[in-house]
């Protein structure tokens, strides 16, 4: 809140129940004036009914304390209220974490049609967003309506809100996030599908107690949409966990629902499917689509007959009545890619797709100008307009259209035999683009592993940027007006080529200016041997290189994947005895046991075919494998066809390992927090989800990796898994030991710029699954004080920050380095003198080497009663002093020799417990039995 670019601000905070002590320490804290400290309440609902009558301001809004707000979002719903004289501004909720799919619905709809002004009358949708985040208020008609709170239970559900909506004339609709919603953040694993059915009757008393309130307002029907479109499959999609009377409660509301033709016919499919099987009593029916749904998320497998599209349900039988897509469903999307200004008439490529809608090349698209003239049409190949469909199971059609100069609007109208759609679209305006005086691009291209700019100015001043805006180093070479930047870069010692993200080109005095000869010509497309990059205007001018692999255009986009994969799926072919293909981390890097395996298998048997899978050529694939780049035509060929797979994660959903093919899974990392079926129960799947992780794991082994026998059992127990196991070591782990370790210390410290005298401390903390806010993306405990601990340590300490692979860098300090992107953990292991680890199977590797470890875990009981928890008790697989705070980890680390003959005996037992076949030969071993197997 205090982030707020709103002027002025006050900021209520109203503690609730258990948290109250710990909120008003926190509010304590800040010393701004605009933070008031209100008194205890039992419940948010009195809390915010309290926080009502304190509040001065003219304008009210409610935010949880879990949740968050964007930066702007106060002054953008504040000044469309002046403007417009609303008593109410609404916004978009986002939602953070997996999103609810019903609840993302319900606010695309609801403010699908934004206007400032606007009475409920005009949109009767709004009834779809009822939540009390992402609004702002009239305080005092707030409080002259005499509305309450106290007693609400459901945040995104608001009788009060509803009642306030019904009584208001005019309301501001704006389509952008002003508040961002994070369901159970904090407290539930990322991931975690708690069971709503419980909640079942409270939802109904709600939702009734809303209903009688809306009825016969000009909300009545919108409400009655979204309690039949997005309210009650919340709860269908969950019915393979519904008791039997739950499931009684569900038909009964589902026939009521049913029983209104007119209003179901209003629903989208997947709603009408489902309240459909639900009033028919299907149950098993009805699993198999929710478990369908999960796989097909928006996108539906359609075909077209007479003109009316039917939705192909491969799980369960409909009559075409329920599989039948309105015209709502189904519209016409149109979308100007490039408007070639230079030429008379214009030339504007336009992408035209039908929602759902497979486009044969044989549609016919017509467009007009807003006079009713109909224009010349060239058609396009499709590949491009695909892409920008982003659908699975559909293509789009490509045109290019001769325009007048004076059009300023399109009228597109599409056949496809008896089907037909309109719709329209804007030709946009001029970029409005500053010169920096420095330098004007009026061509790119890529030649060889360099981007050649054709250009006139100081091209000396050229400079190309890392998606973190980092300069990459090497400067252009220029002849005339021709400038090549080189598209590598150094990656810890490796010269390799720039890894995928979107990269800026830019002068040393700012953006480049785009000449228009090349603007009318964008986006562009550029395809060399390493890179494909999409080249287009950045929000902030210039030039911005959208770098990728180099996918073709057949194997670029979701419906060119789909195809790739049926292809793949079909493929009979035998597989290849002597090809081994490896993978670590989808293709992210090239380390862990697959890669001790390889440089193995490469000393024994050279003959052997090796491929590595990588998501682009800025990954770096060891000396005598193939790379292959996933998603690729050839990846697919490979997967289908390689002998045996070496695996350190879990395949994709689509893949099936072929009768004569073996699967070794390496996992990555010592089996030592619940997983399987523990961790399953943890996050509250339902049964047929966990068939669908079985399906892309333990049913895809031939056999397992583990460091030790007593590990195996783990494997056993929480996956139901019967097959052979590899339990003599992990060959990761040979290289802390082998010969070579002295000379990749002293490399890796070299390269990390650590001097001789200086302490390395390896500060590696493990993802939190419960602060997490995407799959891949989590906040980083801040427990450890980093920059304070490097400062007491001083000169003679340096801090290597080795964060989750799905945490985001931080700043940089003389005193610490971030080696979160580090390609090889080992090296950082060699190359560091104590490490500061929580809960990471790290600890298992760091003990090999005997060096000091402190563990920071001041959240242990927290942290053991969560998704994960542990195998076995973390206390007594932890050596080392456990601290709580920042001052105890630079305490413990001042002295590293006393804190080492501590611990020594500790270590050598856990070693002795845990890492017995940790020799050196891991891979000697386990390379032993593959060749004996395959």
């Amino acid at each position: 809140m205090l982030g707020q670019s709103h002027a002025h601000l006050e900021l209520l905070v109203a503690p609730v129940g258990e948290a109250a002590a710990a909120v008003a320490e926190r509010a304590a804290s800040y010393d701004d004036a605009r933070v008031r400290l209100l008194p205890e309440r039992p419940t948010w609902g009195a809390a915010l009914d309290h926080a009502v009558s304190w509040g001065r301001g003219r304008h009210l809004t409610f935010l949880r304390g879990c949740d968050t707000l964007p930066d702007d979002a106060l002054r953008i719903l504040a000044s469309s209220r002046m403007v417009s004289g609303s008593s109410l501004a609404t916004g978009r909720i986002e939602q953070r974490g997996v999103p609810d799919p019903w609840r993302q619905r319900a606010q695309r709809r609801s403010h699908a049609r934004p206007g400032r002004g606007v009475t409920p009358a005009d949109r009767p949708e709004l009834a779809a967003g009822l939540g009390l985040g992402g609004v702002l208020l009239d305080r005092a008609a707030w409080q002259g309506a005499g509305l309450r709170l106290d007693g609400e239970q459901d945040w995104l559900l608001s009788p009060g809100l509803a009642r306030f909506l019904a009584g208001v004339e005019r309301v501001d609709v704006l389509d952008r996030p002003t508040y961002l919603w994070s369901p159970d953040h904090g407290t539930r694993a990322f991931g975690a599908t708690p069971n709503p059915l419980p909640a079942l009757a409270d939802w109904t008393a709600r939702t009734r107690r809303i209903t009688e309130v809306l009825t016969g307002t000009p909300l009545g029907d919108g409400w009655q949409h979204h309690l039949a479109g997005e309210e009650l499959p919340r709860f269908l999609v969950e019915v393979e966990r519904a008791t039997d009377e739950q499931w009684s409660e569900l038909t009964s509301l589902a026939r009521a629902y049913d029983d209104r033709p007119e209003l179901v016919a209003g629903l989208d499919v997947t709603a009408r499917s489902l309240l459909r099987l639900a009033a028919l009593g299907r149950r098993v029916d009805l699993v198999d689509l929710v478990a369908e749904l999960v796989g097909l998320g928006d996108d539906l497998p359609t075909r077209v007959e007479s003109g009316e599209v039917f939705v192909q349900w491969r799980s369960v039988g409909l009559v075409a009545a329920d599989r039948l897509l309105t015209g709502a469903e189904t519209p016409l999307r149109a979308h100007v890619a490039r408007v070639r200004r230079d030429a008379d008439p214009w030339q504007v490529d336009l992408f035209v797709a039908v929602e759902h809608v497979d486009l044969a090349p044989e549609t016919d698209v017509a467009v007009h100008d807003q006079d009713g003239s109909r224009l010349e049409v060239a058609p396009l190949p499709p590949a491009e307009a695909t892409r920008w469909a982003a659908r699975r199971f559909q293509c789009a059609v490509a045109v290019r259209v001769d325009v007048p100069a004076a059009v300023t609007a399109l009228r597109v109208d599409v056949s496809l035999g008896a089907l037909h759609r309109t719709g329209s679209v804007m030709i946009p305006a001029v970029p409005v683009t500053v010169p920096d005086g420095s330098v004007r691009v009026t061509d790119v291209a890529i030649a060889a592993s360099a981007l050649e700019v054709t250009a006139s100015g100081d091209l000396d001043a050229l400079r190309l940027l890392d998606p973190a805006e980092v300069e990459i180093a090497a400067p252009p070479r220029t002849a005339g007006g021709l400038a090549q930047l080189d598209l590598v870069t150094d990656r810890f010692g490796r010269v390799l080529p720039l890894a995928s993200g979107g990269h800026r080109l830019v002068t040393t005095s700012g953006n480049v200016t785009v000449a228009d000869e090349l603007r009318d010509r964008l986006p562009l497309d550029l395809l060399g041997e390493q890179h494909r990059i999409r080249l287009h205007l950045g929000p902030r001018g210039g030039l911005v290189l959208g770098i990728g692999a180099p996918l073709a255009d057949d194997e670029l986009g979701p419906r060119s994947q789909e195809r790739l994969r049926a292809a793949y799926t079909l493929d009979e072919r035998p597989v290849d005895p002597r090809h081994i293909h490896l993978e670590t981390y989808a293709g992210r890097s090239a380390t862990d046991s697959p890669l001790a395996i390889f440089h193995e298998l490469r000393r024994r048997r050279p003959d052997l075919r090796t491929t590595w899978g990588i998501a682009d050529h800025g990954q770096w694939v060891p000396e005598g494998a193939e790379p292959v780049l996933l998603r690729s035509r050839a990846w697919y060929d490979v997967l289908a066809r390689a002998g045996c797979l070496v695996l350190n994660t879990d395949v994709e959903p689509w893949f099936r390992r072929r009768p004569d093919q073996f699967l070794l899974q390496t996992f990555h990392g010592y089996p030592s927090k619940a997983m399987g079926a523990a961790q399953w129960s943890a996050l509250e799947l339902t049964p047929s989800r966990v068939a669908q992780f079985r399906a892309r794991g333990v049913d895809t082994w031939s056999a397992i990796l583990t460091p030790d026998p007593s590990m195996t059992r783990h494997y056993r127990e929480q996956y139901g898994y019967t097959g052979p196991a590899f339990e003599r070591g992990y060959p990761r782990n040979d290289d802390l030991v082998g010969d070579g370790a002295e000379q990749r210390r002293a490399r890796t410290r070299r390269l990390l710029g650590i001097e001789e005298h200086q302490q390395a401390i390896l500060y590696a903390p493990t993802w939190r699954e419960h602060l997490a806010v995407r799959a891949r993306g989590a906040e980083m405990t801040d427990f450890l004080d980093v920059a304070r601990a490097a400062r007491e340590w001083g000169d003679d300490h340096v801090l290597l920050l080795r964060g989750h692979r799905f945490h985001a860098p931080v700043g940089e300090d003389p005193h610490l380095v971030d080696v979160t992107a580090y390609p090889e953990i080992n090296d950082l292991v060699l190359a560091s003198d104590a490490a500061v680890l929580d809960y990471s199977s790290l600890r298992f590797d760091y003990a090999i080497t005997g060096k000091p470890m402190v563990f920071l875990v001041p959240d242990l009981a927290e942290y053991n009663a969560g998704s994960r928890s542990f195998l076995f008790p973390f206390e007594e697989s932890a050596p080392g002093p456990f601290v709580e705070d920042t001052a105890g980890v630079v305490r413990e680390l001042r002295d590293l020799a006393g804190l080492r003959s501590r611990f020594a005996d500790e270590v050598a037992a856990f070693n002795a417990t845990y890492n017995r076949w940790h020799d050196g030969r891991a891979a000697e071993r386990v390379v032993d039995q593959l060749l004996a197997v395959l």
